[in-house]
């Protein structure tokens, strides 16, 4: 396979560093959350440097950029070239070779047209093997909790993740996931983020998507820790505009809890329904078998409110679903809208995935997804667990309204 495709899907790993949401749950949002949301650009960007192929030494000393390092000023304390980069992320390297693909000029817009963002590829063979590391350093207006976080296990699967806490506010995260669809393939992703919002993120694979010619990616936890808190990336963050607004913890969404939901679901389903695998921390999930087939539901719940008025008018739309959308307009005003789709929203062979909705005139809104599979990254063809007729019995039911 080409680099650039190699490459696109480290570009793709970095753009989600927070968690996933279902597979599902992409499909059927994404229009919606396309007017709200500007698209990240993950195209790869052409014509990146030249190859470089250098030795390079040992990790610099562990040690975070402290926060009295930080600059506060509101255009790049001192201007940086690609070249400089280059320099920089090659002396934080171990020893091997590293040839780089692509590195960003600081302030420069880049793939993702943020100019508070810039970042690189590159391929590094320690003599066990060439593996893609992608890195990016930005400054950004997330706390340290909302910049660096874990994989959600239900949306990715995850050997584990490190999180600590420093002294001065900052958290480093190191995620060690695999791929959804390539067993053999090995991500391990470190953020450091800084009660500033500075903030470096590196990628690494075991080799390439089409050739994972080692077990584990080539920089241990030690190193991606020495790595991402090393002080050398301050000279990265001066080359950087400043952010106008300070960080600050994101709002809270109103209305119950996981937990909260998944109590009213149970209750719900059909008599002689088991459920099992409740997981109220990543999400609302909750596995179910019932007459010998097992399905994971997942529930999402909007309080009343604007955007739940805007998402009825939307879900009304003859656009807003793929071919097997029913809707149904109820005495009450409400609007019911069920749904079976495969691997993509217009996808009808196999089917993977089913739901119900009932949006209300106020603005509340019951959903509630169902696939065959254990988590959010694995879908099966096949009858699931309940029909769309049980589906929409549980989300019709009197008790969310209370």
């Amino acid at each position: 396979m080409p680099f650039e495709d190699d490459f696109a899907v480290a570009l793709r790993a970095a753009a989600d560093l927070a968690p996933d949401p279902a597979p599902y749950r992409l499909v059927a949002d994404a229009e919606r959350r396309a007017r709200v949301r500007r698209s990240r650009r993950l195209a790869v960007v052409a014509g990146g440097l030249a190859v470089v192929v250098l030795a390079v030494g040992s990790f610099a000393a562990f040690g975070g950029v402290g926060a009295d390092d930080a600059r506060p000023a509101t255009e790049p304390v001192r201007p940086m070239t690609s070249a400089e980069v280059v320099e920089l992320v090659t002396s934080l390297l171990p020893q091997g070779k590293v040839r780089f693909e692509n590195a960003g000029t600081p302030g420069v817009p880049g793939a993702t047209g943020d100019r508070y963002r810039t970042d690189g590829g590159l391929y590094l063979d320690d003599g066990k093997g060439e593996s893609i590391i992608h890195y990016t350093v930005d400054r950004t207006e997330l706390t340290p909790d909302a910049a660096a976080v874990c994989m959600d296990p239900f949306s990715m699967p995850t050997d584990s993740c490190e999180r600590t806490a420093g002294s001065d506010g900052s958290v480093l995260v190191i995620d060690k996931l695999r791929d959804r669809s390539e067993e053999r393939l090995r991500e391990w992703r470190a953020t450091w983020a800084a009660a500033d919002g500075r903030r470096v993120q590196v990628f690494e694979y075991n080799g390439q998507r089409e050739n994972t010619n080692r077990e584990n990616p080539p920089l241990d936890a030690d190193q991606l820790r020495a790595l991402v808190t090393a002080p050398a990336w301050e000279r990265v963050f001066d080359a950087l505009p400043a952010r106008e607004n300070p960080p600050k913890p994101p709002t809270p969404e109103p209305g119950p809890k996981a937990e909260e939901l998944l109590a009213k679901l149970v209750p719900l389903l059909p008599q002689g329904a088991v459920p099992s695998g409740q997981d109220g921390k990543t999400g609302p999930h909750l596995l179910v078998t019932y007459e010998g087939r097992t399905s994971m539901l997942t529930l999402d719940v909007t309080q009343p409110g604007k955007r739940g008025q805007e998402d009825k008018e939307y879900a009304g739309s003859q656009g807003s679903a793929g071919p097997l959308a029913v809707r149904e307009q109820r005495a009450d005003g409400s609007l019911l809208v069920t749904n079976s789709f495969g691997n993509g929203k217009t996808a009808t062979d196999p089917l993977l995935h089913w739901s119900a909705a009932v949006y209300y005139a106020d603005g509340r809104k019951i959903e509630i997804f169902e696939q065959n599979g254990e988590n959010g990254y694995t879908a099966r063809p096949g009858q699931p667990a309940l029909s769309l007729e049980q589906l929409k019995a549980i989300v019709t039911a009197p008790s969310w309204r209370s």
